[in-house]
């Protein structure tokens, strides 16, 4: 009897598509990336659930949108009733181990309030390895560059490292003379080799190289990059240069067709917005910057230290799948790589992420090489619209356990050409928030309680230039209606704590 899949995720922070050669980038080489895509499938209309970090996770892991699983924004724990993917795979006899960045719960916290707290738990984690959230062994890296250096990789640094040294990391050296605008590069002073990418590539190898039981495993490697700051560490050559990154997509006067929100970032006027959340002033733009007085030298370096984070990570998943290939297990594995959510990268004169749901920001690679006898088409690009919450049933397949129930994904073996899919942003149940519909040809966005919205024709206008939602009335009813028999079914069966009322 051939033994059941072996299971691995990778998944990436805040990772366009256009930062990997396989979707067609010039400026950059990615063979780690593109040998899944060349040995499996390249889904060209991959979508994120959300535009921030802990929604889209929890919906990979969950098979749910947030209006399902209810973990709406960052800064908010996922609650002890979700069920994961994980926890189904744990139980069906899978080791499930998790190594790098989790986020299902708060990073600005005190340590009683989770257990992903930066600062709270910056010296624990030595004497504890799971489980969690149904992953049986965690190896966790907390934050994101100088202020990720905790858990179990924080640990791992003070093993290596004096106090002191570990203090000089903390700081980075801006890359030219202009104000921050949150794109920015940054050098550093960390060396390569404890590169937090590198820490987990290191991990994930000994998970696989260690692998000796019967039982099959589901590992989620999960890298922090190349999530900003946009800082490369000492010793690691960018291979990206800055003349050579892709021009911003932008024209003129394009956000005056826009809700207000856009123009008030874009103009770094955050505080003055009637749309401010609690927490940070507008959802994954944290404090705000005037991005009209971006340099074009500055924007093309952070750019390119961008970039070279993307290549540091690539060159992390060429050794892991060379320790598949030595273990023999690369023909019985389940390979999935994809990201949470995309970044700007100043495109229609915006950074970061947020409630924007332009494609660089919700559209997310994703590619799947499935084990040998179930998925073997290689080479094989599904050009129809998919979402990180179709993972969870593609995995429960490749498992061999049957449909789970009340979620809102479909197996990624068989995606459905017809299929539409949503986006949900919220920033506070009082502030904004936005819901998309992608269908093969549209993007509907609409904002509870707001009369704007936007609406895109993406076959007629894949940059995004021109609103349709006040122009082209007939269209925007039809996927109205759509996208609210769609949600409605999503919050009948949830115990929502939001309501788009």
């Amino acid at each position: 009897m051939t033994k059941r899949p072996n299971i691995l995720i990778v998944c990436t922070d805040q990772q366009r598509t256009d930062t990997l050669s396989c979707y067609g980038a010039k400026h950059i080489n990615t063979p780690g990336f593109d040998r899944i895509a060349q040995e499996g499938t390249r889904f060209d209309r991959a979508y994120a659930a959300s535009a921030v970090c802990t929604p889209s996770r929890v919906s990979l892991l969950s098979g749910q949108y947030p209006s399902r699983h209810r973990v709406w924004n960052i800064g908010v724990n996922t609650g002890d009733d979700v069920r994961m993917m994980q926890h189904d795979l744990r139980d069906a006899g899978y080791r499930t181990g998790l190594i790098g960045k989790a986020h299902l719960e708060a990073y600005q916290a005190s340590k009683d309030e989770s257990r992903e707290s930066v600062e709270g738990w910056a010296a624990g984690y030595d004497d504890w390895g799971g489980p969690y959230y149904g992953f049986d062994e965690v190896q966790l890296a907390l934050g994101h560059v100088n202020y990720g250096m905790s858990g179990h990789y924080g640990a791992w640094l003070r093993r290596r490292f004096s106090a002191e040294e570990i203090e000089g990391f903390k700081t980075l050296l801006p890359r030219g003379n202009h104000p921050p605008f949150g794109g920015e590069g940054y050098d550093w002073s960390l060396p390569v080799e404890a590169h937090n990418s590198v820490w987990t590539g290191d991990r994930a190898v000994e998970f696989i190289e260690c692998h000796t039981r019967e039982d099959p495993f589901f590992l989620f490697v999960s890298f922090q990059d190349p999530h900003h700051p946009h800082a490369l560490p000492r010793g690691f050559d960018n291979p990206v240069s800055p003349q050579d990154v892709p021009d911003q997509i932008r024209a003129e006067g394009e956000l005056d067709q826009r809700p207000p929100h856009f123009r008030i970032a874009h103009e770094g006027r955050l505080a003055e917005s009637r749309f401010v959340g609690d927490t940070y002033p507008m959802i994954g733009q944290g404090h705000g910057a005037d991005f009209r007085t971006v340099p074009d030298a500055a924007a093309r370096d952070g750019k390119a230290q961008y970039f070279g984070m993307v290549s540091l990570i690539d060159r992390q998943l060429e050794r892991i799948w060379t320790a598949l290939d030595d273990t023999g297990l690369t023909d019985n594995t389940l390979v999935i790589v994809t990201s949470d959510h995309g970044e700007l990268l100043g495109d229609h004169g915006l950074w970061m992420k947020g409630p924007f749901h332009y494609e660089p920001v919700i559209r997310v690679p994703m590619l799947m090489r499935g084990p040998k006898g179930i998925e073997s088409q290689s080479g094989r690009i599904c050009a129809h619209p998919v979402s990180l919450v179709d993972i969870l049933p593609t995995c429960r397949e490749t498992a061999g356990l049957p449909a789970a129930v009340e979620i809102d994904g479909q197996s990624l073996f068989e995606p459905s050409r017809d299929r539409h899919i949503l986006v949900e942003t919220v920033q506070d149940w009082h502030a904004l928030r936005c819901v998309s519909l992608v269908t093969a040809q549209y993007k509907l966005t609409f904002y509870p309680d707001e009369k704007f919205g936007e609406l895109t024709d993406l076959h007629e206008d894949p940059n995004e230039f021109t609103n349709l939602f006040d122009t082209d009335p007939q269209t925007r009813a039809e996927l109205l209606q759509l996208a609210t028999s769609h949600y409605y079914r999503l919050t009948a069966s949830s115990k929502s704590r939001i309501s788009y009322a």
